[in-house]
């Protein structure tokens, strides 16, 4: 009996850059990487940014996969921002002789492309932020836009990939006549590379205990002011030390260092800029925890990346972090409590017999659950059964 072709998927996303990559970019990145091995794929992307390469992000993931088609922006439209998505949306095409067209954006509201059946991948539900308070005109009209788009999106797909329950419950609520099409496939991580230290010795006495928290950006939604006050209350009681990770995307570094001064633990954190993914990686197995206390969240990669380093994570009960953590494998406190964070911290350096449970079952959770491997063969999956009907 011939044995069935495999199928031909098409992927098409917006952010997935040589240069700079955001959290949508590098799923597309990572997702192509596994895929390509399970299927005749090509990726549809799009050189949007004209930033410097940035080692926090591109420089890590290598080049996903080998059949990458960039649409070049003109050089006016290289920027991030709607009128270059416009753009790449109205002029991307893809090609006939695929079998699905799976989208990691919301450019298929717009595309002109072939008569093939469509798989929408939702990060995130834009018009959720239709009642949050505007900043700016900008800002009002932007995701107004997004949110007509995103309408039309859910409107073309065949089936919808949600990243998180809470993702598809926002959506389902919002858009009831297509909650069939919703499934849920979380964002993954490469468990070879993000993995705990073999061999590695227990940390020595005179190593005072590491919390680190991966924000990619310092941004408000990220909660540091309430890790920093959270740290200090957590001093009167145990000694340990603060790494924060992320650049400066808001102007608080300055900020945050005030309050560390004015808590008298300016000494005891250090903020980082950036640092490789080996860096990265090493920060991970070192740490005694990590620390996600977002009070506005979508997925949370690095709790997802800790915990493939057997790193035990405290996090925000906001997004998807619930459902990374179980109460075998992290702790999850209130958004915004510094108080509650600071006594789930103390807990687990008080006890580290418990944080160390913890860290092993986070490593059994993120490799049974969340592994590339397997996210990328749920993908799949979706897609056969697209295209089949």
């Amino acid at each position: 009996m011939k044995e069935a072709s495999p199928i031909k998927i098409a992927l098409s996303t917006f952010e997935y850059d040589r240069n700079l990559i955001g959290g949508a970019g590098v799923y597309a990145l990572e997702l192509s990487r596994w895929l390509q091995k399970l299927c005749e794929l090509t990726v549809f992307s799009c050189g949007v940014y004209q930033s410097p390469p940035d080692a926090f992000a591109a420089s890590w993931y290598g080049t996903g996969a080998a059949n990458v088609r960039y649409h070049r922006l003109p050089a006016f439209l290289r920027s991030h921002g709607i009128a270059a998505f416009f753009y790449y949306a109205l002029s991307q095409k893809v090609p006939a002789g695929n079998d699905v067209f799976l989208v990691n954006d919301l450019s298929q509201g717009l595309a002109v492309h072939s008569d093939i059946p469509i798989v929408q991948i939702l990060h995130h539900l834009p018009s959720s932020d239709l009642d949050k308070s505007p900043t700016s005109t900008r800002w009002r009209v932007a995701i107004r836009t997004q949110a007509a788009l995103e309408k039309r999106a859910m409107k073309r797909a065949q089936a919808i990939i949600c990243q998180s329950r809470d993702t598809m419950e926002n959506a389902a609520a919002r858009y009831p006549e297509h909650a069939a099409k919703f499934r849920v496939i979380p964002n993954g991580v490469d468990v070879y590379r993000f993995a705990p230290a073999k061999g590695s010795a227990e940390s020595t006495d005179s190593e005072a205990p590491l919390l680190l928290c991966v924000a990619r950006g310092l941004e408000i939604r990220k909660g540091l002011s309430y890790l920093i006050e959270a740290f200090a209350a957590v001093q009167r009681v145990s000694a340990a030390e603060l790494v924060i990770v992320g650049k400066d995307s808001q102007g608080l570094r300055g900020q945050l260092l005030a309050q560390a001064r004015a808590l008298g633990v300016a000494d005891l954190i250090t903020l980082i800029d950036s640092v490789s993914q080996r860096d990265l990686i090493s920060l991970y197995q070192r740490a005694t925890m990590t620390v996600v206390p977002s009070v506005l969240e979508g997925f949370s990669r690095p709790a997802l990346e800790s915990m493939a380093c057997g790193s035990p994570v405290v996090g925000s009960a906001v997004g998807a972090i619930p459902e990374l953590l179980d109460e075998n494998s992290g702790v999850l406190i209130p958004p915004g409590d510094a108080r509650s964070l600071a006594s789930a911290i103390t807990d687990l350096l008080q006890d580290t017999k418990k944080a160390k449970r913890l860290g092993i079952a986070a490593r059994e959770r993120a490799v049974a659950c969340f592994s590339w491997d397997t996210v990328a063969k749920r993908v799949l999956s979706v897609c056969e059964q697209t295209v089949s009907g």
